[in-house]
């Protein structure tokens, strides 16, 4: 079956889909915002926080200065819309076009939260090389992954493209497979849950993990293991996950903050209870570790399934220039459909 064959029930229809794009927007900000303030922190310290998704939390630097404002996104959004502002200019994913907007914004000092992998790429860009060769060969973090849901909603309709489209943007940063098979098994995935009503976990399962083996086998078969994961209570499927051999993990950290990893926490939450946003950003906020990275990839998949309306309104209401990631989304989803 192509996946981007659409099958909606009778209460679903396509002028629905804008609040889709809305939802999956929005909610990958707010997780990303409510995870901010404890990224890196242990799963046992975040459990000592009272009312974790209840409110956003200022995140302080050692120097005690402010570091991110309460309600405010990190370079998880910050480069998914950056996506989004080019696919809108280019009215194509256009990988020469991102790699331009992000050096500018690279000197003008615009950019904030990355990881090393985007720095060095960053940096020799800033030094002449050439977009097509600045990015690692070598790291498994999470930068493309991270910002390519956009991605998966622009080819909601056709999905020829998606494959190439999003190797293309995970290789502005990103070459190594590990790195890259989870960005398109996760750009699959999102353009998928636009368009298939009702839930079938099996199937998502199968888009992830099916489109994931080509690039990197081992990345399909972690992501196959998600049939297991689901069948345990939560106590053991966490477990289990902190038990996959990874490269990055710090003693006491939590789950990894590597590619592949991360796309797991965030599909083993949302999949455990994909209606209920709040619950599935919960979720991957206690994994621990490189929380705001899993919060925001749970959160525009359980926002993309949901919708903007049934995204928590407190947190919306908290959430730092809501008007314009939704004013983005929706600009997204009228240039798919030609208007």
């Amino acid at each position: 079956m192509n996946t981007f064959d659409a099958y909606w029930d009778e209460e679903f229809m396509e002028d629905d889909v804008e609040d889709l794009f809305v939802g999956s927007l929005l909610g990958g900000a707010i997780g990303d915002a409510l995870g901010s303030f404890c990224e890196g922190w242990s799963r046992e310290r975040i459990l000592e926080v009272e009312d974790l998704t209840g409110e956003y939390r200022n995140r302080m630097g050692r120097d005690g200065e402010l570091k991110f404002q309460a309600g405010g996104y990190t370079d998880d959004t910050q480069q998914a819309l950056v996506l989004v502002e080019s696919m809108l200019a280019c009215g194509k994913v256009d990988p020469a076009d991102i790699a331009d907007r992000l050096l500018k914004m690279w000197r003008a000092d615009e950019l904030f939260g990355y990881g090393q992998a985007f720095r060095e790429t960053l940096e020799r860009m800033d030094r002449g090389v050439s977009w097509q060769e600045a990015a690692s060969v070598d790291k498994i973090s999470n930068g493309a992954v991270m910002k390519i849901a956009p991605l998966g909603l622009w080819h909601w309709q056709m999905g020829e493209e998606i494959r190439d489209d999003a190797v293309a943007v995970s290789h502005l940063t990103h070459k190594d497979p590990r790195a890259v098979a989870p960005a398109v098994a996760m750009a699959h995935v999102m353009g998928h849950l636009v368009t298939h009503r009702p839930l079938d976990v099996d199937e998502v399962i199968d888009v992830a993990e099916f489109s994931a083996r080509p690039i990197d086998a081992a990345t399909g078969e972690l992501i196959g293991q998600l049939r297991d994961l689901l069948k345990m209570d939560e106590a053991d499927a966490y477990e289990a996950m902190l038990q996959i051999p990874n490269e990055v993990r710090k003693e006491g950290s939590g789950i990894p903050g590597e590619a592949p990893v991360t796309l797991l926490v965030a599909l083993e939450a949302f999949l455990r209870m994909p209606e209920d946003f709040e619950q599935v950003v919960k979720r991957t906020l206690l994994a621990g570790g490189d929380v705001d990275t899993f919060a925001a990839v749970a959160g525009n998949l359980a926002g993309v399934y949901n919708g903007v309306g049934r995204l928590p309104q407190h947190l919306l209401e908290g959430l730092l220039e809501r008007d314009r990631i939704e004013g983005l989304a929706r600009a997204l989803y009228q240039k798919t459909v030609g208007e």
